[in-house]
Parts: structure tokens; C-alpha cells; sequence
């Protein structure tokens, strides 16, 4: 008894059998137990740190609503500006198109090809006038035309 229930080793025979008869000594007995105390203790404090944080939680819920509230728009500005972006980007693709590699590799072809037969035709043209007497104003005039056709072809 004395390893198991220090407490109550210090006690008589007739003292045990009251604790034992009057349920208000038992329990005077225990409550007076300083480990019963400390639990008590700690089981206080911790009651009243709860119910502190739940008040500060409670006081901050108003708060919390606003800022998820405040975030909810701001993710929804941000949306907002990334599908923006993604516009402004798609249309200076857009634009860049014309001036690829590419499209002006084409663009410079057709315009060799327009010169070429531009010059081509001034060339033409002179051969079908060949026939007739040409005088020497008429082939300057034809080197003047054709060289400056053949020079934009280059």
C-alpha cells in the first residue's frame, strides 16, 4: 500500500475506513492530492487560453471575411490582366507576322518576279519595234528603261 498510494500510507486503519464511508472526505482527501491540484491547475490555464483564442478568432472573423473577400477580387484582377496579356500577346504575334523571315523571303520573291517581267516587257517591246527603224533616241531611251528595270530587279 505504502509504494502504490503514498498518501494514504501515513493514514490509520479507522481514518482509511471513513474515506472509504463518507464520500465527502474521499473526495476532500483527493482534491487536497497536489498532483490533483496541479492537473487542476494546468486544466484551468488551458481553459482559459482556449477560450482566449477562441475569442480572438472570433474578433478576427469579420477581418479574415474582408481579406477573402479582398483576395477573391484580386485574383480575379489578375485573371483579368492574364487573359489581357495572352490578347496583347496573340496580336504582336499577329503583327510580327508580315515582317517573318519568311514573308519577307516571299514577299521579296513576288517582287523579283514582278520587276523581272516588268523588264522583260520593256523588252518586249523594243523587239516588236525592232522592225521598224529605230533611231538612236529610241535606243537610248530603251537602255535608260530596261537598265533601270533590271537595276530595282537587283
Amino acid at each position: 500500500l505504502k509504494e502504490h498510494f503514498p498518501t494514504f500510507a501515513n493514514k490509520s486503519a479507522d481514518d482509511l475506513e471513513d474515506l472509504l464511508r463518507y464520500e465527502d472526505l474521499f473526495q476532500a482527501h483527493i482534491d487536497g492530492l497536489e498532483q490533483v491540484q496541479l492537473t487542476r491547475t494546468l486544466e484551468y490555464e488551458l481553459r482559459v487560453e482556449n477560450e482566449s483564442l477562441a475569442e480572438v478568432n472570433l474578433t478576427s472573423e469579420d477581418e479574415l471575411k474582408k481579406m477573402r473577400d479582398k483576395v477573391a477580387e484580386l485574383q480575379m484582377f489578375a485573371s483579368s490582366l492574364t487573359t489581357r496579356l495572352y490578347e496583347l500577346v496573340q496580336e504582336h504575334l499577329d503583327l510580327q507576322k508580315p515582317y517573318s523571315p519568311q514573308a519577307l523571303l516571299q514577299r521579296m520573291a513576288q517582287e523579283c518576279r514582278q520587276l523581272d517581267a516588268r523588264s522583260e516587257a520593256v523588252l518586249e517591246q523594243f523587239r516588236e519595234r525592232e522592225e521598224e527603224v529605230i533611231g538612236y533616241s529610241a535606243c537610248d531611251e530603251f537602255v535608260k528603261q530596261y537598265k533601270q528595270a533590271r537595276k530595282s530587279y537587283h
